[in-house]
């Protein structure tokens, strides 16, 4: 095993970085090395298909539409922003938290059971309505919800040649990693 010496300024921020009694300096070494993989492989993913990776929190998503969407690792079938939130609510269900939990941990409007008005649409493996939202309260609940359940999140999209639209005709990419 290779042996390096740090020199006191960086070992100093290295202690920055540190949760205390809880890291070493391989563990922040080792954090470090994640972040940049993360960042190093999104880029490569954005410049390879040429899209924007767009900030999370900072976009609008009028007038777009879901290329491809993955989940906890689990990729969405024929993707679209409601059933993004559909799918996220599930995964908190089959992670285990239960529906009065769901309830208080979503930014969407849930409710037990079946309810069909009112543009709530049930969902019958978890017993449980959801309101259709546009694409960004979608992002934003569905976001909120993957934040909650340290699970990442990566969305593809385009948005459409038409007026009104952020990037007429442009690709791009929402990504969330726990960290």
């Amino acid at each position: 095993m290779p042996v390096i010496r740090i020199p006191d300024p960086i070992y100093k921020r290295l202690q920055a970085i540190a949760v205390p009694f809880e890291d070493t300096p391989i563990t922040v070494i080792e954090k470090l090395l994640n972040e940049y993989e993360a960042h190093h492989q999104s880029q490569q993913i954005s410049e390879t298909e040429n899209d924007r990776v767009i900030e999370p929190g900072v976009s609008n998503l009028q007038h777009t539409r879901v290329l491809r969407a993955i989940m906890g690792g689990e990729e969405i079938h024929q993707p679209n922003w409601n059933k993004i939130v559909d799918a996220a609510h599930e995964l908190a269900i089959r992670q285990g938290v239960s529906v009065d939990e769901l309830m208080k941990l979503t930014l969407a409007h849930v409710v037990k059971g079946e309810k069909i008005n009112s543009g709530f649409h049930y969902l019958p493996e978890v017993n449980i309505s959801i309101q259709g939202v546009d694409s960004n309260l979608a992002w934003r609940n569905t976001l909120h919800l993957m934040k909650n359940l340290k699970m990442p999140i990566e969305i593809h999209f385009e948005w459409r040649d038409k007026e009104g639209a952020a990037h007429p005709g442009e690709k791009g990419q929402l990504i969330w990693k726990f960290k």
